[in-house]
């Protein structure tokens, strides 16, 4: 929960990542998302939403496909990690939504 002044926010984020199809390959970021709440209200009131080109868009496999039904051509012209980096930084830190 972020805490400012009187302000609170709680971020919930999620990721979808390549599944693995061989030992040692480990997880890749395709999607993330989060959504900024006001935890007295229950309202939302920010989100973010954006697929992720991992630095190698050729180990998504059909199992990653089943698991997240993102598909190597859906994030072929997405940002990269480094791209979005930042504003991820921002909302999980709580400088999103804050009063500017």
């Amino acid at each position: 929960m972020v805490v400012t002044g009187d302000r609170s926010e709680i971020v919930f984020f999620d990721l979808e990542t390549i599944v693995p199809t061989r030992p040692g390959q480990g997880h890749a970021i395709v999607e993330f998302g989060s959504i900024l709440v006001c935890p007295r209200k229950l309202v939302e009131l920010e989100s973010y939403s954006t697929l992720v080109r991992p630095a190698d868009p050729s180990l998504t496999s059909k199992l990653s496909v089943r698991s997240n039904g993102i598909c190597k051509g859906d994030i072929d012209s997405a940002p990269t990690f480094a791209d979005i980096a930042d504003k991820v930084y921002d909302i999980l830190d709580g400088k999103i939504g804050a009063a500017k």
